[in-house]
């Protein structure tokens, strides 16, 4: 079993996806004790992705194809089904590798902290840190931000268990992530990975923000929020809080 299975879902962002492919193959090539495979899936999308292995050619990559957008999470669930790693390694396709060893410390770190999640501090093109990356756990602030659906942020320097981390970039336990069903699909984006960290955090487990280690995000290059989080954080409220 590989040590990685990288997935990223694509919606008409290959341009997104050949940069960031590319930077995770480099960022892996600085760490040959890791072993892993990268799957994508192309979610109805309309962009011919068939060429990733010619563009990246002798590297391992599973390309997949949806004849329906099945939104963020259930488009993680299809690739999780032939998952290879002992980690999932959640990438958005508009995120850039950007510091050495990034996978490499990114594992080294959610092993340290003993986590079942871990996300890093995601940044944007100007190098600041993005707001949202992670939602609190602890404090008044916090629980009350988190039964009206929504989150408390704050800029952190150490890493520290936290309610969520953003689903552009996050590690978690293939296991951990089978035994708790996957992504709800009846979120068809934001909101997910909040309830997936909610629902582990129940049964016990732990969720981790790494703010020393840095991911570039671009953000909403699919679409906007208003789009889709008063739909996502009706049905967050409504399942986790009765309405």
């Amino acid at each position: 079993m590989d040590d990685l299975r990288i997935q990223i879902v694509n919606y008409k962002t290959k341009t997104y996806l050949i940069e960031c492919l590319g930077s995770v193959f480099a960022d892996l090539e600085d760490a040959p004790g890791i072993t892993f495979r990268v799957a994508i899936l192309d979610n109805a999308s309309g962009d011919d992705i068939s060429d990733m292995k010619s563009i990246f050619p002798g590297k391992d990559i599973d390309v997949k194809k949806s004849e329906r957008n099945l939104g963020f999470g259930g488009g993680h669930n299809i690739l999780a089904k032939e998952r290879t790693g002992r980690y999932l390694a959640l990438l958005n396709p508009d995120t850039r590798i950007i510091e050495p060893r990034t996978f490499a410390r990114l594992k080294e770190s959610i092993e340290r902290h003993s986590a079942d999640v871990l996300g890093p501090r995601l940044v944007t093109d100007a190098g600041r840190t993005q707001r949202w990356d992670h939602g609190e756990l602890k404090g008044f602030i916090a629980a009350i931000a988190e039964s009206r659906g929504r989150s408390y942020w704050k800029k952190r320097r150490e890493p520290l268990p936290v309610a969520w981390v953003s689903g552009a970039v996050f590690l978690i336990g293939a296991d951990d992530f089978d035994d708790i069903g996957g992504f709800d699909e009846h979120f068809f984006l934001y909101k997910e990975e909040e309830d997936l960290c909610l629902r582990l955090r129940r049964k016990g487990k732990t969720v981790w923000y790494d703010p020393g280690i840095a991911v570039l995000h671009h953000g909403s290059v699919v679409a906007k929020k208003s789009e889709h989080m008063g739909s996502s954080r009706a049905y967050f409220m409504k399942k986790h809080f009765g309405g």
